[in-house]
């Protein structure tokens, strides 16, 4: 899961800034519950309140704004705690990017999944220039920045241009190696 809110420990959903979103949530953390052992979770988060954080609940009370309403109560195999959680989204698929092209991984992949041709870098993250072009469609659409409430071109508050472009293209940097 990314950037999904999590169940707090009062049973409600909450945004960054303590604001209840319940009525909007469905029980998306009982998948995580039931996976058990059968299933290793991902979350990926940035407030403290995403599926997946209850893996760092304590930090997130002693640490985080607003954290002893927020902190999720749902944990996970593995967190990706990030200063974005687009950016953690974005990191994990350009390391999947790489290692898909790496020559070193190259047996343990053909072991794993047998042979197989290599996909390109596109297939697993956006330029900069289609992230833009997503944010664009979002923002028209009527979607709202998550920390600033508005509809301006800013991720998490962060200036897109100034920002987060910035931060997509050091990605695709190595990735391509350019």
């Amino acid at each position: 899961a990314i950037e999904r809110p999590s169940r707090a420990v009062d049973g409600r959903y909450y945004t960054m800034t303590a604001r209840d979103i319940s009525e909007r949530l469905g029980g998306m953390g009982e998948i995580f519950r039931r996976a058990g052992d059968k299933i290793t979770t991902i979350g990926i988060g940035d407030g403290g309140n995403e599926l997946g954080m209850g893996k760092v609940r304590e930090s997130v009370v002693s640490n985080i704004p607003h954290g002893a309403i927020i902190a999720a109560d749902v944990s996970a195999d593995l967190l990706v705690s990030c200063g974005v959680s687009n950016w953690g989204g974005q990191a994990i698929a350009a390391g999947l990017a790489a290692l898909q092209t790496c020559s070193v991984h190259d047996r343990y992949r053909r072991k794993g999944i047998g042979k197989h041709s290599p996909r390109l870098v596109a297939d697993f993250i956006l330029s900069p220039e289609k992230d833009r072009e997503l944010h664009e469609w979002l923002r028209g659409a009527g979607f709202r920045d998550g920390c600033t409430g508005r509809t301006d071109l800013t991720v998490d508050g962060l200036d897109y241009n100034e920002v987060h472009s910035k931060i997509l293209q050091d990605l695709s940097h190595v990735v391509n190696e350019d």
